[in-house]
């Protein structure tokens, strides 16, 4: 027997109260008409809950099985990928974002994506931004198959690598040359032979 939503069912079902003639309603009243030991036997066998899931799902081709593989292929992937440069890219990486294709399963699988990063220098710190830098072409090549846009990020991130190497060499050779003149103003430095 199946009990839909739109089923009314009877009201002593819901009554607990005595009847009509002062005795307690009995159990038997508060079972749903048909479910009587008698009666279950007579019903056809009910279905199971896999039975359930089996009936209600749609029935696929070969060709939409081979489809709904791809893109289960695909969507582990995706995430896998995006993922790789969301944890390698630490505070600079932002969440993984999705664009998804609807299955002939009615789902939604993953089929691109991507994270965004934060590729600006540092201000006034170029050994941080050496090291922001060496992270995000970390990030950019750690999937297993970077992209061509991942290997573009790597490439832009060796950049600024190097304009901050640039920049904190440029810091010791004035740091050096501050250090000479205040030698040559007067100030000795004793060296032992």
């Amino acid at each position: 027997m199946q009990i839909s939503a739109s089923q009314q069912l009877a009201p002593a079902i819901f009554s607990r109260g005595p009847t009509s003639n002062g005795n307690p309603v009995s159990g038997k009243a508060l079972e749903v008409p048909g479910t009587g030991e008698n009666e279950a036997r007579n019903e056809p066998e009910q279905l199971t809950l896999g039975t359930r899931k089996n009936a209600i799902a749609p029935v696929l081709t070969t060709d939409e099985l081979s489809q709904l593989r791809l893109l289960k292929n695909r969507d582990r992937e995706v995430r896998a990928h995006e993922q790789a440069h969301a944890s390698v890219g630490g505070p600079y990486a932002g969440a993984p974002n999705y664009q998804y294709t609807k299955g002939p399963d009615g789902q939604q699988y993953a089929s691109s994506g991507h994270v965004n990063i934060d590729s600006s220098k540092i201000a006034g710190d170029p050994e941080a931004t050496l090291q922001k830098a060496l992270q995000l072409k970390r990030a950019a090549l750690a999937p297993a198959q970077p992209s061509q846009q991942d290997r573009r990020v790597a490439a832009n991130a060796q950049q600024l690598a190097i304009e901050a190497r640039a920049d904190l060499n440029a810091l010791l050779l004035d740091a050096q040359r501050t250090n000479n003149r205040s030698a040559a103003s007067g100030s000795t430095i004793d060296t032992f032979v």
